[in-house]
């Protein structure tokens, strides 16, 4: 899969995935744009990356501060990357959060909304607009495999993610035949120093890489995957 030439958004980019997926889409050649809410961390993200950014005058990696959750700053975000590249292939809707929480605290509920479905939506609706004008698109959001079923002190972060999953699905059948797909990839735990320190008696060796999850997500926005559109995709465990 070569995405040589191709422009890809990444919302979440400097979280623990994201770093693994910016890597790996300029790994296969892609240009890659990163909104983000903290320009240091962007910045020591770009320091890591080595010369796959590209140079000042044929950037690779462009960074700037945009919420995704923010339609305004979504807007302008993807009007900066269409001057400096022309396009926006794919969208890598990595942005989201998790918190435990009662089933009856509509405060720890909304703010998981806002972090996983708001951000979702918003980054996905600025970015469509260049894609349905060139008749090309690519959107891949993450999901989690808690979408599919809620338990206690889950309710929150079940609602979000499953929201996404029936978002997706929607959003698939209202883009088809335009020549943008959409899909939600569902992991279970993935493998990262967060989550290791938050659950220090669990098995890791179980969980999900990010390098899996992330060659996953890169799969979808290829065009190599333009027959998949409104999948849920489960991604268990590491093999």
């Amino acid at each position: 899969m070569s995405f040589s030439d191709r422009a890809v958004v990444v919302t979440g980019a400097t979280g623990n995935l994201g770093r693994t997926v910016v890597r790996m889409f300029l790994e296969a050649g892609a240009h890659v744009a990163m909104p983000v809410r903290d320009l240091d961390r962007a910045g020591e993200l770009r320091a890591s990356l080595g010369d796959r950014v590209g140079s000042s005058d044929a950037p690779h990696l462009i960074a700037d501060t945009a919420d995704p959750a923010d339609a305004a700053a979504m807007t302008a975000f993807v009007d900066g990357v269409l001057r400096a590249w022309g396009r926006v292939d794919a969208l890598a809707n990595l942005a989201g959060g998790y918190a435990a929480g009662s089933a009856l605290d509509l405060e720890g509920i909304e703010r998981l909304w806002a972090a996983n479905v708001r951000t979702a939506v918003t980054a996905t609706a600025a970015c469509v607009r260049p894609m349905r004008a060139r008749g090309y698109g690519r959107i891949v959001t993450v999901g989690a495999l808690a979408g599919l079923q809620g338990r206690r002190s889950g309710a929150g972060y079940a609602m979000a993610k499953g929201a996404l999953i029936r978002w997706t699905e929607s959003l698939a059948a209202e883009l088809k035949g335009e020549g943008i797909t959409a899909n939600v990839v569902l992991p279970s735990t993935i493998d990262h120093p967060v989550n290791r320190a938050n659950m220090p008696k669990a098995d890791p060796a179980a969980w999900v890489t990010p390098a899996e999850l992330g060659a996953l997500i890169r799969f979808l926005c290829s065009a190599e995957a333009s027959g998949v559109t409104g999948a849920a995709i489960p991604v268990t465990a590491r093999t």
